[in-house]
């Protein structure tokens, strides 16, 4: 049965991915449709993150005491409503309403990924490396067929309309496959060893210096990543000389290597979990050197293929952020307390997600020349450079060590 949840938690998650990278895929018809500059559309993902600043924490509460069941049906349905919103705004093209949607959208996303992660931890806590690796990675595969089949559909219908009508489509089909999903947790449930009554506060939780470290390392990463992709149609189209439709396929090939390759990842991560620390260096050092290819590799207008080798790179590196980096950093908080620490992460990370993106469009705007794209991209390596300083820092120390059940408190190092 942890098979089939796992199978149906990825099911979940392809409605989500698919629709968040939308605007992605058809950047430079939303931006001429709707008239908007770099920063503008950026907005369109800054907004994504900027409501969960504040709420994810308080999501992640509401989780660990109202259960990941009941986050998966509540963030679901929101996630369809609010792709409901996205449509109308494009429809009708209505700036303000699809800015709406998408912060809607955000606070359902990020607190459905916290709800997925707290009922798989609790099924198979020694497997979450290969059971993240593939929740995380799989589904995006659906952001792959989206850099596809979005311009593909726009160039066919001329529209915004039906590309926007496909992703509400796959919001709903996820929606039932989390009620599925429910269904077969609530019928095949693990007889739980360890109950508490205690009510989950953000005052119980304890921070510890390993999960600080943590935090900081898989939001960078995360910021190196995210963003990025967010713009890689485009940085493929002004830097190695791809057509719009051809610069959708070939940004695919990141999400499929990762797809491929977290499986292999998350097997080794939770066989040799005393490496961990180790193969955290080796995570950020692979963003690093992503974004490095992407910085070196010249300016063409002509297609480039040997750009396609970045984006293995990176796709590889976000199949160990995902089966590496996530299990290492849940490893040290108490599973009761799990999806609290993972809002606090949250709070973190989207303060990344809204600001990056406003930044990289204003250097952009700012860049000026014949190459701004390249500009954009010494961003990532920056915050891929800090990352790589940080996990050097945490394998010298030798400080990550698994944080224990806790009765009030957790009992992990303190700072």
């Amino acid at each position: 049965m942890d098979r089939l949840i796992i199978l149906l938690a990825i099911l979940l998650m392809v409605g989500n991915n698919y629709a968040f990278d939308i605007p992605q895929a058809l950047e430079v018809p939303i931006e001429e449709e709707f008239q908007l500059t770099q920063t503008q559309f950026n907005l369109l993902y800054s907004v994504f993150a900027i409501p969960n600043i504040g709420l994810s924490i308080g999501g992640g509460i509401m989780i660990d005491n109202m259960g990941g069941r009941w986050g998966v049906f509540t963030f679901s349905l929101l996630l369809g409503l609010s792709q409901l919103f996205i449509f109308f705004g494009g429809c009708y093209h209505n700036y303000c309403m699809m800015l709406c949607g998408r912060a809607i959208f955000g606070i359902a996303s990020d607190i459905l990924h916290i709800a997925v992660f707290k009922m798989v931890a609790q099924r198979m806590p020694k497997d979450m490396g290969t059971a993240m690796g593939l929740i995380l990675t799989v589904p995006e595969l659906a952001a792959a067929l989206n850099s596809f089949l979005s311009p593909y559909l726009f160039e066919k219908t001329n529209s915004l309309k039906i590309p926007l009508l496909f992703g509400l489509f796959l919001c709903f089909l996820s929606f039932l496959s989390g009620l599925m999903m429910i269904y077969v947790d609530m019928k095949y449930e693990k007889v739980e060893t360890v109950k508490t009554t205690e009510q989950i506060s953000v005052f119980n939780f304890k921070l510890t210096k390993p999960f600080v470290i943590m935090s900081i390392i898989t939001t960078l990463m995360l910021a190196s990543y995210v963003p990025f992709l967010d713009n890689a149609n485009k940085f493929y189209h002004e830097r190695f000389g791809f057509s719009i439709m051809d610069a959708g396929q070939i940004v695919t090939v990141g999400y499929v290597v990762a797809a491929i390759t977290s499986p292999i990842v998350g097997r080794l991560s939770d066989k040799f979990t005393n490496y961990r620390p180790f193969f955290i260096v080796v995570s950020t050092i692979m963003f690093f050197i992503s974004h490095l290819q992407f910085y070196y590799i010249p300016l063409t207008t002509s297609p480039n293929y040997y750009s396609v080798f970045g984006l293995i790179t990176l796709g590889l590196s976000y199949s160990c952020f995902s089966s590496v980096l996530m299990p290492a950093l849940q490893s040290t908080v108490p599973e009761d307390m799990l999806a609290t620490a993972l809002g606090l992460l949250g709070i973190i990370e989207n303060f990344c997600m809204a600001v990056v993106p406003m930044i990289s469009g204003f250097v952009y705007a700012i860049g000026g020349g014949i190459d701004p794209m390249k500009n954009v991209d010494v961003i990532y390596l920056f915050l891929a450079g800090i990352g790589v300083v940080l996990s050097i820092h945490l394998l010298m120390e030798n400080i990550l060590q698994p944080a224990k059940a806790h009765a009030k408190l957790p009992t992990a190092l303190d700072i």
